[in-house]
């Protein structure tokens, strides 16, 4: 095992990654305690949420542009919710307006 403290760390910060790809166990102390360890990182250890896709982009901005010329508005929760009503055909099931899972109402405030 190596320990060093975070400023002699900071010098030799090539060094100690390459001790821990290499299978060393290397702390990082902040005075006489241990506070970070410099370990190897896998793929599965990094998790990067997925991201919309150009087309995907792209279906949303036209559906919230359509319905906006419309006059009508689709309402969702999270984006996890829109891009499940993009899939499937851009309409969220039907229900009563403002029953949960279905579209909402939008009124304007008179001024």
């Amino acid at each position: 095992m190596r320990a060093m403290t975070i400023k002699e760390a900071k010098a030799h910060l090539n060094e100690l990654v390459e001790a821990a790809l290499g299978g060393e166990d290397v702390v990082l102390m902040r005075g006489s305690k241990h506070v970070a360890a410099i370990v190897p990182l896998g793929e599965d250890d990094l998790q990067i949420a997925p991201r919309l896709t150009d087309e995907q982009a792209t279906k949303i901005w036209k559906t919230l542009a359509a319905e906006r010329a419309t006059g009508k508005m689709i309402e969702v929760d999270s984006m996890e919710r829109a891009v499940a009503v993009l899939a499937k055909g851009g309409r969220p099931a039907a229900s009563k307006p403002g029953s949960p899972g279905g579209p909402r109402t939008r009124t304007r405030r008179s001024t």
